[in-house]
């Protein structure tokens, strides 16, 4: 006679329950939520054939003022991706910290970025450019300022209960500032409040 073992199980097994504050937030949510911009497409336009973020704090460090014209926001991310790339060239360090000159309203500071490689969801490898006391694992899981959020225009577009396609056009016709990153626009979260409170 075979016997067999009964695996005992636990409620959160059963049940599919986890302690929120042990659980590990995807990067795919960190890129929905805007903590991360996705922007992979620029990267492969220079080389770069992994998968690519910048945290919304070290995009924002990129184009600290609303009204940077676009073509300067973009100058500023082709400026970051190719001094991370001269970097990333010399090194096998999975980790590293560079340094880039970027154009922001009449100055040009040099700011310090940190970029690591790292497992993605399914254990890819993934690059994220974040600020220097930015850790990729735990972007997005409640380290920044709640007014200082990136939103996708569909966030703001649900917000605002409009369609995507008309936030949009506010962009083009410079009623919502809002920035482009790695082809998605961002409007900040302070732009969102003051239209909820002043309108357009």
């Amino acid at each position: 006679m075979e016997m067999r073992r009964v695996r005992l199980r636990t409620p959160a097994e059963t049940w599919g329950l986890a302690d929120p504050e042990q659980q590990r937030k995807t990067r795919q949510d960190a890129i929905d939520d805007g903590d991360l911009v996705e922007i992979t497409r620029m990267g492969r336009d220079i080389g770069i054939t992994l998968p690519l973020a910048v945290s919304e704090r070290a995009a924002q460090s990129m184009v600290p003022f609303p009204n940077i014209p676009q073509e300067v926001v973009t100058e500023n991310l082709w400026d970051t991706l190719h001094a991370f790339r001269d970097k990333a060239c010399r090194t096998v360090e999975e980790e590293f910290e560079f340094q880039v000159s970027l154009y922001q309203n009449g100055f040009v500071p040099t700011l310090t970025f940190k970029a690591a490689v790292s497992p993605g969801d399914d254990g890819e490898p993934v690059i994220t450019i974040m600020l220097p006391d930015e850790d990729w694992e735990t972007i997005g899981c409640g380290h920044h300022a709640p007014g200082d959020r990136m939103l996708t225009v569909d966030d703001v577009a649900s917000t605002l209960n409009f369609t995507p396609g008309r936030i949009r056009e506010f962009i083009r016709d410079e009623r919502i500032p809002a920035v482009k990153c790695g082809g998605s626009w961002r409007i900040k979260r302070s732009e969102l409040e003051r239209i909820m409170n002043e309108g357009f």
